[in-house]
């Protein structure tokens, strides 16, 4: 069957990419990042810009953060992007997430096309989904290996049950899918 006029004179990205972000590429700011303050003690609190290009500032408030971006003239404001916040349960505390424009509650804003939104709005994909079957092993070993490394997230102890544990199954994605994921373990 002939393919209509339509679709043969389409620009279509080339086969296996594809125009959609990868959200580990993006750089995220994290509503646990930012140090929010109760809503009963009604102060804004002016922070210095984050790991983001373009942001001049963020002000925090007790229900709402403004992300001041840089300016593109001199002697005018940048523009201004508001994000109001929702408290929510999180076990036996609370925390902030952000409502983002299209009225989902997130934790994390990705910078995408100047502007800061959730990873429904710009139709992010993880690295998982962008590449293939037998690559999986290695990008898991990748972020095995990070979160190991990592000396603030988990206990001494933790860290090497982890390390028992895990280490069998990194050796064994390497021998039977035949990747080449560095021995993390050295």
């Amino acid at each position: 069957m002939a393919m209509p006029p339509q679709l043969a004179s389409a620009k279509r990205p080339p086969k296996g990419q594809s125009r959609r972000p990868i959200l580990e590429q993006l750089p995220a700011v994290s509503a646990n990042e930012l140090r929010i303050s109760s809503i009963y003690q009604g102060k804004r609190a002016t922070i210095k810009p984050l790991k983001i290009p373009n942001i001049a500032g963020v002000k925090v408030g007790p229900l709402s953060v403004d992300f001041h971006f840089k300016s593109l003239h001199r002697g005018v404001e940048g523009p201004v992007q508001r994000f109001n916040l929702r408290l929510i349960k999180a076990g036996f505390r609370v925390q902030y997430a952000f409502v983002c424009n299209c009225g989902k509650t997130i934790l994390k804003l990705y910078f995408w096309r100047n502007s800061l939104v959730c990873r429904y709005c710009c139709k992010g994909r993880l690295a998982s989904q962008a590449i293939s079957r037998t690559s999986r092993p290695i990008l898991q070993a990748n972020r095995i290996a990070e979160f190991l490394d990592s000396k603030s997230r988990i206990f001494k102890r933790t860290r090497e049950r982890l390390r028992k544990r895990l280490g069998d199954k990194l050796m064994l994605a390497q021998s039977r899918l035949g990747t080449r994921a560095a021995n993390i373990w050295e």
